[in-house]
């Protein structure tokens, strides 16, 4: 038996609606978002509909409802071009060759499981394979529930470790925060002078790629009021999550009079689970497998964020 591991992630959906204004906000959805998401997409009847091309790779998906667990997810795949020139190995005779699908219309794929729970539109997300971001999950289900024409999108947003929140709300300031944020990933809206000048930094750079942000005060640490800006830029990065790569230096007070500096990893604060289960060597994982493991993750979850 092999022993696998995997980390299930946790998000809170939310939905970034654009006025005729172009201001924009994040707002929490309704408890029966997910209910009526379901619904949506099984509607779609024309399976080709659900196809969704982002950054020129097509994503498929649609909701599944296994009856061992009952287990109601959307499952969200990675479909491989044909012309990625996949191969196959026969590992009998060693002949490798071009893979063979039985059906002009299949296609490889690798899926990510999307598990809502805690009807407070929370979902916790496993790849059994190559990664998928969740800004990339989010935008194939705009997609597919029509939502972009309305002014509207799906983001998820991740869960925030609250003890790395309560260190980083209960530090005497920051001395030094760096992020990266795609270009044209919206920013928060009337958040203070520096996503201000960030906004503005973006607006006149390029339309693709990714920006990089720092401030630093260097050894002396700078006043008060200086930390305490970049302290609450610094937060806003730790809960808003439109980056994808942040770190901040904060100013921890020792209680003695005295104070050191920690780093942080912003993104890292993430709650994560790492789930293990076992498997025959070299054998397929079972969807019960994984959807098991993912609710024992969820299981733990609530015990430790009540």
């Amino acid at each position: 038996m092999a022993t696998v591991e995997k980390r299930v992630t946790f998000f809170d959906v939310r939905v970034e609606v654009t006025d005729p204004q172009g201001v924009v906000t994040l707002k929490k959805v309704k408890g029966d978002f997910w209910a009526k998401a379901f619904t949506k997409v099984d509607a779609i009847s024309a399976h080709r509909k659900r196809v969704v091309t982002l950054n020129q790779v097509r994503y498929y998906g649609g909701v599944q409802r296994p009856t061992s667990p009952a287990i109601a997810h959307l499952q969200i795949g990675r479909l491989r071009d044909l012309s990625e020139h996949l191969e196959q190995t026969d590992l009998s005779s060693g002949v490798v060759s071009a893979l063979t699908l039985p059906s002009p219309d299949l296609r490889v794929s690798e899926p990510t499981f999307i598990v809502p729970f805690g009807g407070k539109s929370r979902v916790a997300m496993l790849s059994p394979g190559k990664l998928t971001r969740h800004e990339t999950l989010a935008r194939w289900l705009t997609d597919v529930l029509n939502l972009a024409p309305k002014g509207k999108s799906i983001r998820f947003v991740p869960v925030v470790d609250p003890d790395a929140l309560a260190k980083l709300a209960g530090s005497t300031g920051v001395v030094g925060v760096e992020f990266n944020i795609d270009a044209g990933h919206p920013l928060p809206t009337n958040s203070g002078s520096l996503m201000n000048a960030v906004d503005s930094l973006q607006s006149a750079g390029p339309s693709t790629g990714t920006l990089t942000v720092g401030w630093s005060l260097g050894y002396d640490g700078g006043s008060a009021a200086d930390r305490n800006l970049i302290k609450d830029f610094a937060t806003k990065i730790a809960t808003g999550r439109f980056a994808h790569r942040a770190k901040a230096n904060l100013v921890i007070d020792d209680g003695n009079g005295k104070t050191h500096r920690e780093a942080h990893d912003l993104i890292i604060d993430r709650v994560v689970q790492t789930v293990k289960y076992s498997v025959q060597a070299d054998q397929q994982t079972s969807t019960a497998v994984i959807l098991d493991a993912i609710a024992k993750s969820i299981v733990k979850f609530n015990q430790l964020h009540p």
